[in-house]
Formats: structure tokens, C-alpha cells, sequence
């Protein structure tokens, strides 16, 4: 049977516009925002960027079950409009900044906003489009998003660099966000039906959490993130280190790797929604799980450049298929009206394993060489993926 395509849909498409607007705006802050660091303080760079963004994900951890919570108690298009805008606002002070005290607190600022947009969008769309094969394609479309953002948005970069300072980029962002919020104005979003209830405020944020972890599917979620994120962690850590260490390349050959991976995530998420006509998600996830511990023990054999490209590739196919299909978990594991608090537990908990797996690949990498970190983490991933089997088999 033919799927709709999602982008029939009127309001998904102006929301999916709205979130590719964001996202190539974000991508072109990323840019920029290593540059400011870098003119503020050349010696300190480094640390000052992986510190501003490590408080960026613990906000985001924190806040995120806040959003869920509280999100429906306002009206989805002025709560989602209204962040988009006040990101534009925080994004446009950036040309402005001259210490790197005002760099961690726009970030700090920053990551309150994505932390309390993320939820409440991510409930939203399932909303919209009722129907799951729809909704499945839906997701697609979203990774697909991401991954291209993560293609485009240096090569947009370096074009508008050729003949701007980097304070254009920051502009540009602003823009984007300003048009994202517009959009979003537009949209004649559903609303989730209020239930009248008592109940503490410390309950109500962590009743998400409750939720998530009342599900065995969810808790299965939570370990093979751990995967998830060994995948996406070494692939945005180790790719530099092997590229220019191990195979002696320049920087174009770190962008063609790392292309490597997201083509291997869009070629997923091209794939899935028939995929999961025959398959369930359980073994869907779980299948992408074994690929990422498979091109994780591939890349110890010290490949060369074009085998080393087609690896990542393997491991990000292996991520998207993971990945992808979690919204569809979520949405069947809960109710309508605490939705948005499980996707906002998701959401936390996601981030806490980028957390912990981001420092671990760059320590491993620091101390160890490349072939024996690559070993390591294949272990790391497999014991997400057999914890994760384990639980879902009950």
C-alpha cells in the first residue's frame, strides 16, 4: 500500500520548513561560533569551545523536563513561534560579544531554548499526521534534515567566508530563525486537551522520566542510545585524528569522511519507511545497532581513506536505523496528553549519553592509539546493544 507523503500535509510542511530553516542557521552558527572563540582567545580555544558546549547539553538535560511538563499549558504555535524569536534575539547579540564570559552565556541562554523547543516540536508532529506510515515518513524526512545540515551548513560557510567575516554567518542565523518563527505563526497547530489535575511541580517535570522508564520498549531505547551515540560521538571526535594522524591528509579529507557518515544516515532514512512495513522497529533498532559495532571493529584494521569513507558510511547507516524509528516508540508508548513529557525524557536522557560518550571517545583518543580506541568503543556499543536486547526480550 502507497504511503502518503508527509509533505501533503499542509502544516507539516510549513512546520518541516520551519525546522530546515532553523537547522541550516544553527549549522552556520556552529561555524561560526568556533571562529569567535578562536579570535577572543587563540590559546584557550579549544577548551573554551568543548566547555561552552558541554553546559549547552547539560541545560538541555535539565530542561528539557521542564518543557515536557509545562509545554501544554500554553499554545503550541505562540510557545514553539515565540522561542524561534527569542533565538533570533540571542543569536543576533553574538557579533556584539568581546569576553568569553558573554560566549557562555548566550550558549547557556541558547541551550534553554532548544531544550524547550525540541519537546514540544517532537510531540507536535505525531499529532498532525495521525496516520503511521505518514508519521514513519515523517521521521525520515527529519533525519534526512539533520544530516544534510550537517553536509551543508560548512559548505555554506565557506562560501559566504570567501567575502564576509564570520559575523555574516551569525546574521544569516538570525534571519533564519526570525523566517522559522513566522512560519511556525502560520500554522494552526493542534492542541493537546488539558486534564485538570493536582499534582507537585517536582512529580509533574519527572513524571516523564516515570513514564519513560515504566516502558520496557523506552528503557530498551535508553540503553541502545548508548550505541547511538558511540557512533555519532566517534564519528564527529576520532574522524579528524585518524584522517590527519594516521593517514596524513588534509582538511578537505575530514569533510569527505565525515560526508561519508551522513550519507550513510540519509541512505537509512530513505530506506525505512519500507523497512518498517516488514519489520518492527525492535529489530529495526537492533539491526543498526549490530551495523555500528560492526564498522566500529571494521575501522581498528587501519583502513585506507576510501575504505575508511565507506566504513563511516556503514557505521552512520547503522545509526539512522537505530535512531529513526524511536518517535514511533514513543508514540505508541504513550498517551496523547503526556506525550510531549516522554519525548521530553527522551530527549534528556539522549543527551546524557552524548555526555558521557563525547569526553570518553576524545579521552580514549588522547591516550590510546586509534586501532585500539576504535576496539574499545565497538565493546562500548555492543554492551548498549546487548543490554538493549536483553531488556526487550524480557
Amino acid at each position: 500500500m502507497e504511503i502518503q507523503s508527509p509533505l501533503k500535509n499542509a502544516v507539516f510542511r510549513r512546520l518541516f520548513a520551519a525546522q530546515v530553516l532553523a537547522l541550516l542557521g544553527m549549522g552556520l552558527t556552529t561555524v561560526a561560533l568556533a571562529l569567535l572563540v578562536y579570535k577572543l582567545d587563540p590559546a584557550q580555544a579549544g577548551w573554551i569551545l568543548g566547555a561552552a558546549l558541554g553546559l549547552k547539553m547539560a541545560i538541555k538535560i535539565v530542561v528539557a523536563p521542564i518543557a515536557g511538563a509545562y509545554g501544554a499549558h500554553v499554545p503550541r504555535r505562540l510557545f514553539l513561534a515565540a522561542i524561534d524569536l527569542s533565538r533570533a534575539l540571542l543569536v543576533g547579540l553574538y557579533p556584539f560579544v568581546d569576553a568569553t564570559w558573554q560566549v557562555f552565556a548566550i550558549v547557556g541562554l541558547i541551550a534553554v531554548t532548544e531544550g524547550a523547543f525540541n519537546p514540544v516540536f517532537q510531540a507536535t508532529v505525531p499529532d498532525i499526521l495521525k496516520d503511521e506510515g505518514s508519521y514513519t515518513k515523517a521521521l525520515s524526512l527529519n533525519r534526512i534534515a539533520f544530516e544534510l545540515e550537517n553536509l551543508l551548513s560548512p559548505l555554506l560557510a565557506a562560501f559566504f567566508l570567501g567575502f564576509a567575516t564570520f559575523d555574516l554567518l551569525f546574521e544569516i542565523n538570525a534571519g533564519a530563525f526570525l523566517l522559522s518563527g513566522l512560519l511556525l505563526l502560520s500554522c494552526r497547530l493542534p492542541q493537546v486537551v488539558r486534564v485538570q489535575e493536582v499534582i507537585a511541580p517536582f512529580a509533574k517535570v519527572t513524571r516523564g522520566l516515570r513514564l519513560y522508564f515504566s516502558n520496557r520498549e523506552l528503557v530498551g531505547v535508553f540503553a541502545l542510545y548508548f550505541a547511538i551515540a558511540t557512533a555519532s560521538a566517534t564519528a564527529i571526535v576520532a574522524t579528524v585524528l585518524y584522517v590527519k594522524n594516521v593517514l596524513m591528509l588534509d582538511d578537505a579529507y575530514v569533510a569527505y569522511a565525515m560526508a561519508g557518515f551522513g550519507g550513510g544516515s540519509i541512505l537509512a532514512a530513505l530506506f525505512l519507511p519500507r523497512l518498517l512495513q516488514r519489520l518492527t522497529d525492535i529489530r529495526v533498532m537492533s539491526g543498526g545497532g549490530m551495523i555500528i559495532v560492526l564498522a566500529l571493529l571494521s575501522a581498528a584494521s587501519t583502513p585506507d581513506l576510501a575504505l575508511f569513507v565507506a566504513i563511516w558510511g556503514l557505521m552512520g547507516f547503522g545509526a539512522g536505523l537505530a535512531m529513526t524509528p524511536v518517535g514511533r516508540v514513543i508514540t505508541r508508548a504513550s498517551l496523547p496528553q503526556h506525550r510531549a513529557e516522554v519525548f521530553a525524557a527522551q530527549y534528556a536522557l539522549s543527551h546524557v549519553s552524548w555526555l558521557v560518550l563525547y569526553p570518553l571517545v576524545g579521552l580514549l583518543a588522547s591516550a590510546l592509539s586509534l586501532s585500539l580506541v576504535f576496539v574499545l568503543l565497538c565493546l562500548v556499543a555492543a554492551a548498549g546493544l546487548v543490554i538493549a536486547y536483553l531488556i526487550w526480550r524480557g
